[in-house]
């Protein structure tokens, strides 16, 4: 039920059948996972009060801790691969090449000044393009 409803929300953008499919999901989430059963309750209750906005750290600093998994070639496209260090780049994060070494091309900054240069090596065996112009391109 909750399926033909979502279905039928995608197809005639209809509010009414999205909100039907809203709330038979939540129902269902509210039954079947912990999540679910959680209540989330105001740190006033707790003595508690919010930390003053000015005391977070802001997103374009905590991003820069950002990693992604070691993923090679093989278990993802290399359009993706360079794409995920890419965005790792931009967000000052770091990418990881994963065991299968990288494409010499992508230590050069590209012409609209992104990189393609995955931050952290991956060694493992030594084996699959593990090369020195690898390991000295590694951040």
């Amino acid at each position: 039920m909750a399926i033909a409803k979502l279905q039928e929300a995608a197809r005639t953008n209809s509010r009414a059948a999205y909100s039907s499919f809203a709330s038979i999901h939540n129902r269902l989430v509210t039954k079947s996972n912990l999540r679910g059963q959680l209540e989330f309750r105001d740190a006033a209750e707790y003595g508690l009060s919010p930390v003053p906005l000015e005391e977070v750290e802001p997103a374009s600093e905590i991003v820069k801790r950002f990693r992604t998994g070691a993923m090679s070639y093989g278990s993802i496209s290399m359009e993706a691969h360079a794409t995920l260090a890419i965005a790792m780049n931009q967000l000052q994060g770091k990418s990881n090449t994963g065991e299968g070494g990288e494409d010499p091309a992508r230590f050069l900054e590209m012409e609209d000044g992104n990189s393609a240069n995955s931050a952290i090596k991956q060694v493992a065996s030594g084996r699959f393009g593990v090369t020195i112009e690898y390991l000295t391109n590694a951040k």
